[in-house]
């Protein structure tokens, strides 16, 4: 993390600081009382301090992450208020203050994610986020000012490591003995010549799994790699340039180990399919637990690489900044929907095997002329233009539903093709270019030394031009070379080349029975353009005490659909509030933040499923989340500090007439919609964050550091329904670390405890089709013990 000491903060503030505080600054040093160090982010587009920003930031070290042995985004949300990001079947789910994208691949992330200013705008890059990085800037409501369209829930602002001028490396080593977690990370930086410095980053991460399948094989198992080199060069005083290269490589075996709950669901009428769940599965187990589950094996395959190019021009009365960026990524992934397999499913025991393939690239160019800081007006003008290309295909056999004997009856035909047991696949296939171009300027007046006025606008323009078709076929026996270590495994799976293609009006048959198409989408091109301002007004109530207040326009661009529905959906819009306080105390020991925020939201995007989980997206009529996050980082002393993020969360939908029924409705009428206006939207629990404190006890020369942890959160529903079943009830985990080495830190080794409670909960649920109330949860990790090596040379 970038930090400036106390005697740099003294005088880029002196003129600001009032006569008696800065009086009591000068005269304290850091051996009178453990002073803070200065947090310096970016998340305005410049170094600026965090205690200086308008804007609700939660930052997470490299220090942090190395130490308590967090490697994805996923663990570093439970730390974070009002921030939930999980893994799902088609995305990664992302949402901060209950607002987040749905269930498609065809959308932006509300939540954007940057990677040294460059835009990621995939969810699976979550992957390959936290690798050799300087630090996290969680960034809380639209940052479409200084980040671009799509952000219209908050940002991931990450900075990677970069090269020095000194000769410098790290290593730091994990392992679990539970489920053969290992994570080894080492990086080495060195200056080549007077002007260019080089480092370069390696990590191998992997697991062998923490539940174990009844087919045989663990989960969720993965074997990850990553590399990273990077450049450092000026070569005069007014240039500097930056170029990174990352390779990303991750595979996953039996990724999504579902599991099954309530089979047979209490409340609801008896479910054949639940029926067959049981009969197929003797030693099936319907509970939520860490150690067992049933589902056929699945894979997932992702391969990532980006380029960016960095320059900055010192032109005297400010820097012109270029950004060049390419990326291009590509996944694959093999999934059963349904935890178990069927004795009668059609042609082969399992009963909807779902085979997706993405394929996507991405280049981008922004340039923009910050000015210099220090006078009474400053400001940053820029441009940005970027063009993406979106392959999506997946291929999904129903054999759950007889299509041939229901073809039949209902359109009083028979087709060859389709017999009774018939398995039968439907490929649906799109693809996608994009271009956004956008202006974007932002400036700040300093009326008085205490209050500034910060206004900002962006004006883009989104095109989009795509095209789909859904194919139908027949499938074939057929075992990947990943089932080949499965012996047990049903045979009929469905990948491309497994299955025949059938005559168009054939599929058009299959097609009615549940409710999907192969035409095109009935719009082919759309444009959204949007002009997005912002204002808000900071003023120092004391020295090192700022209060601000913001306003925000936030805007996401519409799209087409990525799966079975052509659905076409249009943009959606936020107008935010925000009013905050940011303040150093107790002799600069003590920062306490504090942000109250009101979005409102029009026409959402959300997905909402069918009986039979097809996806179509609708726009939300509106929806408004509220809340409270405070902040805090207190070094009682030199041997103890205390952190706390914590939040408080109102979000709901206003309007919301046609949305997605729960399960109990769908059983009673498969036709049904809900109401959901005045109901709880997804991911947003009451409460939610973490207490943490750091404790270093003096043995020497060397030091023990103890790290208790407290995350909670209150409960939540994990889709756009307000189901209780599909909702996560409310929990405390507590985290332990135990580290000794050198006061220097020049090496370190330490034993990590996570979830001692042994604290069962779901990252994930999803409906069984047919199931009447039965579901499928993915079970986060219960108790873990591990190990860890740390070193700096």
């Amino acid at each position: 993390m970038i930090r400036r000491p106390l005697s740099a903060y003294q005088n880029s503030h002196a003129g600001k600081l009032r006569p008696v505080a800065l009086a009591v600054l000068m005269a304290a040093t850091p051996a009178s009382f453990a002073q803070l160090e200065e947090v310096i982010v970016t998340a305005q587009g410049r170094e600026q301090s965090l205690q200086e920003v308008p804007v609700a930031v939660s930052v997470v070290s490299n220090e942090q992450l190395v130490a308590q042995g967090l490697v994805d985004l996923q663990a570093v949300s439970t730390r974070l208020g009002n921030v939930k990001i999980t893994q799902g079947t088609l995305i990664n789910s992302m949402n901060i203050r209950g607002v987040g994208s749905g269930e498609n691949p065809g959308f932006e992330q509300a939540v954007a994610t940057f990677s040294d200013g460059v835009y990621r705008s995939r969810s699976r890059t979550t992957f390959a986020s936290l690798f050799d990085i300087d630090r996290v800037e969680v960034l809380k409501g639209p940052q479409t000012t200084f980040f671009g369209a799509n952000a219209v829930a908050g940002a991931l602002n990450i900075t990677t490591r970069k090269p020095g001028r000194e000769t410098e490396g790290n290593l730091s080593a994990l392992y679990g003995f539970d489920d053969g977690e290992y994570s080894i990370e080492g990086g080495y930086s060195t200056p080549l010549t007077d002007t260019l410095s080089a480092r370069i980053a390696l990590r191998a991460r992997g697991a062998d799994g923490h539940i174990d399948q009844k087919l045989g094989g663990v989960g969720p198992e993965e074997e990850s790699y990553q590399g990273r080199l990077s450049l450092h060069w000026t070569p005069n005083d007014v240039w500097t340039s930056d170029l990174r290269v990352d390779y990303a490589q991750s595979d996953f075996n039996n990724y999504a180990p579902f599991q099954l709950l309530n089979c047979p669901a209490p409340g609801f009428p008896v479910s054949p399919v639940c029926g067959m769940l049981l009969a197929g599965n003797p030693n099936i187990e319907d509970k939520l637990d860490d150690t067992s589950w049933a589902a056929p094996g699945s894979y997932q395959d992702f391969d990532f690489f980006e380029v960016a190019f960095t320059n900055a021009f010192e032109l005297g009365g400010g820097t012109l900044r270029s950004i060049t960026a390419y990326s291009d990524l590509s996944q694959e992934s093999y999934i059963s929907l349904v935890p178990g397999t069927y004795p009668m499913a059609v042609n082969g025991g399992i009963p909807f095997p779902t085979w997706a393939a993405e394929d996507y690239e991405f280049m981008s160019q922004e340039i923009r002329f910050e000015s210099a800081t220090g006078g009474k007006f400053e400001y940053m003008v820029g441009a940005y233009f970027s063009t993406a290309e979106l392959e999506y295909e997946t291929m999904v056999a129903f054999n759950f539903l007889p299509f041939g004997a229901i073809i039949e009856d209902v359109f009083q035909v028979d087709f060859p093709d389709f017999g009774p047991a018939t398995s039968v696949s439907g490929w649906p296939q799109m693809k996608q270019k994009e271009y956004m171009r956008s202006v974007f300027a932002s400036g700040t007046f300093y009326p008085t030394d205490d209050l500034r006025i910060n206004l900002g606008a962006r004006y883009t323009e989104v095109e989009k031009n795509a095209h789909r078709t859904q194919l139908w076929g027949q499938n074939v026996s057929a075992k990947p070379k990943y089932f080949e270590q499965f012996p047990d495994t049903p045979e009929l799976v469905t990948l491309p080349g497994t299955s025949i293609q059938v005559p168009m009006t054939r599929g058009q048959a299959a097609g009615a029975v549940i409710g999907s198409t192969s035409d095109d989408f009935a719009q082919t091109s759309r444009t959204d353009r949007k002009f997005m301002p912002s204002a808000g007004i900071q003023y120092d109530l004391a020295a090192d005490v700022m209060a601000y207040a913001t306003y925000s326009k936030g805007f996401k661009a519409g799209g087409f659909s990525a799966t079975s529905s052509p659905s076409v959906f249009g943009p959606e819009e936020v107008d935010a509030y925000e009013v905050g306080l940011k303040s150093t105390l107790l002799d600069r020991t003590l920062n306490l933040n504090l942000a109250f925020f009101y979005m409102e939201y029009e026409g959402l995007q959300e997905t909402t499923f069918d009986a039979n989980l097809a996806s179509s997206i609708t726009n939300v009529a509106g929806s408004t989340s509220k809340g409270a996050e405070l902040s805090l980082n207190w070094s009682v002393s030199p041997n103890l500090s205390i952190y706390a993020d914590v939040a408080w969360l109102d979000a709901k939908y206003d309007d919301y007439p046609v949305g997605e029924c729960t399960k109990q409705q769908l059983s009673v009428d498969p036709d049904c919609v809900q109401d959901l206006s005045g109901k709880d939207r997804a991911y947003a629990p009451e409460w939610s964050g973490s207490v943490s404190a750091d404790v270093i006890m003096p043995l020497g020369s060397h030091e023990l550091r103890i790290t208790p942890v407290v995350s909670f959160s209150s409960s939540y529903f994990m889709t756009a329904t307000a189901d209780p079943l599909f909702s996560q009830g409310s929990y405390e985990k507590y985290d332990l670390r135990i580290g000794y080495g050198p006061a220097d830190r020049r090496w370190e080794v330490a034993v990590l405890g996570r979830n001692l409670a042994d604290k069962y909960t779901a990252g994930y649920k999803l409906g069984v089709p047919g199931g009447d109330g039965s579901i499928t949860s993915l079970a986060e990790r219960g108790r873990w013990f591990g190990v860890q090596f740390m070193s700096n040379f």
